[in-house]
């Protein structure tokens, strides 16, 4: 597994710079080219214990390229930073990443800060937008001119439609289509024939879109201790392309049949990334999946554990502060803990047992970091898992299947199957001390 240290090297590198930051960059930099010097001398020099002593001084490079990558990274040392630049009321050219959210008093959304007062930046922030009718029709890749006072410390910026003008839309790049193409399956459903309490779970499952959850549902979920299963995550992605696999088994298993099926797998597991909008979690599941998918196609076997450290490299070097990222967190956490317990879970061949192990597994793995950031435990877990992850699969393709024929006769076997799992939820929630709060 040596992708496995050469990943955790990177991350400490990362934590430590967040944890220093008054260490300066050119700190980190000149370790780096000491570290990278040394280890020059070493590959020229020919001694007995070269190879530990190289592969000790390779993490080390790595660990410093962590902190240098989480440096260069920081907006707090960005002097381009559009935070640096907002000290009274101002002009923002603002850029929307996303579809505006509703929210009971307004529309949350991600946007890029490309200008202050005319002054080119960088940098996103949260904005919050009065609910009018401009706000409502606003969506991916609209060019914003606000004024008004940015939340420089927690990155936010509230207005109302009296202080923003549309300057330009985006209705030609790529990923302008791809989220066009999401709102659109979003209506759809939400004109079908779900019931609206039903509709909103499937929504998210399908298009990670989790604003029309039912507030109950969303508490019984979360009080159950399965909230993950109403996130797009590692499990949807990974049912999603074993379900694509299972369709494609007449390809067979040769090279020409692994490559066909495939690659209609990683077609649909990036599909699948971009319409739900590449949540982190997603993201690293999609990695992963497609890391082992190739190496089936080559007809190679690969450490599970490699795979993961390899979508961890991949992430943290794209975007380093995404370890500070809850989610991003609980995901790695999770999976880590199933695979450190995968020999017992293959030891047994039950599968509800297996379903548990794997549901306690991520769980004991993940409550660390649920109590430092929740500061709740849910005891019941593991029966809601047990009872609830069976019915994952045929959730996920039934509200696919609802999302592409949003009709009467693909709305009532999931409505009837989401039912059924909501009063399982309910029945764990009420139990007693189904919540426990830890101060």
């Amino acid at each position: 597994m040596p992708l496995v240290p050469v990943a955790l090297a990177l991350l400490a590198g990362i934590v430590v710079a967040i944890l220093t930051p008054k260490v300066d960059t050119d700190v980190w930099v000149a370790a780096m080219v000491v570290s990278t010097f040394l280890g020059g001398i070493l590959l020229i020099a020919n001694f007995k214990q070269k190879d530990t002593v190289l592969t000790g001084l390779f993490l080390a490079v790595m660990f410093v390229v962590g902190g240098v990558r989480q440096h260069v990274s920081d907006p707090v040392r960005d002097e381009l930073n559009w935070r640096h630049h907002c000290r009274a009321p101002n002009y923002l050219a603002l850029r929307l990443k996303e579809t505006p959210v509703p929210r009971e008093k307004s529309y949350r959304v991600a946007v890029r800060v490309e200008q202050v007062d005319g002054q080119d930046v960088r940098g996103t922030m949260r904005l919050y937008l009065r609910k009018d009718l401009d706000a409502s029709q606003l969506k991916y890749g609209d060019r914003l001119l606000v004024h008004g006072y940015a939340d420089t410390a927690r990155g936010t910026m509230y207005t109302t439609g009296d202080h923003y003008i549309i300057v330009s839309r985006d209705n030609t790049s790529r990923r302008a289509r791809i989220e066009a193409l999401r709102m659109k399956l979003l209506r759809r459903m939400q004109a079908g024939p779900l019931p609206a309490r039903q509709a909103g779970v499937a929504e998210a499952l399908t298009l990670g879109w989790k604003a029309d959850i039912d507030p109950e549902t969303r508490d019984a979920y979360r009080d159950a201790g399965i909230a993950h299963l109403l996130a797009v995550s590692g499990l949807h992605v990974g049912l999603l392309a074993a379900m694509v696999g299972a369709l494609m088994f007449w390809t067979g298993k040769e090279r020409r049949g692994r490559t066909i099926r495939g690659s209609v797998q990683l077609v649909a597991v990036w599909g699948f990334a971009l319409i739900t909008g590449l949540a982190p979690s997603t993201v690293r599941a999609a990695l992963m999946f497609s890391l082992f998918i190739v190496s089936n196609i080559l007809g190679r076997r690969t450490e599970t554990f490699n795979l993961l450290a390899a979508s961890a490299i991949i992430t943290m070097m794209g975007n380093p502060m995404l370890v500070t990222d809850t989610g991003w967190q609980l995901s790695y956490a999770a999976v880590t803990g199933i695979l450190l317990a995968r020999p017992l879970i293959n030891a047994y061949r039950n599968k509800l047992w297996q379903s548990a192990q794997v549901s306690l597994a991520a769980t004991l793995a993940t409550t660390p970091i649920t109590l430092l950031t929740f500061h709740r435990l849910h005891p019941y877990f593991l029966i809601a898992n047990v009872l609830i992850i069976p019915f994952s699969a045929v959730i996920l393709a039934l509200a696919l299947l609802y999302m592409a024929v949003p009709a009467a006769w693909t709305a009532w076997p999931l409505e009837w199957t989401l039912r059924a799992v909501e009063a399982l939820t309910s029945w764990v929630a009420s139990l007693p001390g189904a919540v426990i709060e830890i101060q």
